[in-house]
């Protein structure tokens, strides 16, 4: 009874891993931040200082290494009032 409950749950939690590797996610464009504060001619330190992180962490998430979907929104936000 055990082993057949524990079968149970193993093939449970693999359906759930394959759904999640299977199903695509949309991930937002982040190209135009960049261009978009040389353009304005700000700074990645003061990107970086008005939203409290390191200049690093704009800089990746420009670069589309690192991703932060509200920190982004913010940044746009931000770039267009500016």
């Amino acid at each position: 009874m055990k082993k057949e409950i524990i079968r149970l749950l193993k093939r449970a939690i693999a359906r759930e891993v394959f759904r999640y590797l299977t199903t695509p996610v949309s991930v937002p464009d982040v190209s135009d931040l960049r261009s978009a504060h040389q353009a304005k001619t700000i700074t990645l330190t003061t990107v970086a200082e008005h939203f409290g992180v390191w200049p690093a962490v704009i800089s990746c998430i420009e670069r589309g290494t690192r991703r932060d979907d509200d920190l982004a929104d913010a940044y746009r936000d931000w770039l267009t009032a500016a």
